[in-house]
C-alpha cells in the first residue's frame, strides 16, 4: 500500500464498511468519505475519525508497517487472526 487512502480504501472493504455508517461513527457526511474514495484527498480529522473507530490499525494507517507484539495490525493479519 502506497498511501493512507490507499490503505483507508483496503480497510473499508476488509471491514465491510458503507458510507452511511461511517457517517453515522464519525459525523462526517458519507458524501465526504465517498470524495475520500475517490482518492481526491483526505485530512487529518478524518483520518483521526478512522483512528477512534479501528484504534489497533492507527499504526498502519498511517505508516504501512504493523507492530503485531504492540497490537498494531492490518486488516489482513485481524482476518489471518480470525482464521485460526
Amino acid at each position: 500500500m502506497k498511501s493512507i487512502v490507499d490503505r483507508f480504501l483496503l480497510l473499508v472493504s476488509a471491514e465491510g464498511v458503507k458510507m452511511p455508517w461511517l457517517e453515522e461513527q464519525t459525523g462526517i457526511e458519507a458524501k465526504r468519505w465517498h470524495t475520500v474514495k475517490q482518492r481526491k484527498g483526505m485530512r487529518t480529522s478524518e483520518l483521526e475519525t478512522i483512528i477512534a473507530i479501528w484504534p489497533e490499525y492507527a499504526y498502519w494507517l498511517t505508516t504501512g508497517q504493523e507492530i503485531p507484539d504492540a497490537g498494531q495490525i492490518s486488516p489482513s493479519t485481524k482476518q489471518a487472526m480470525r482464521r485460526l
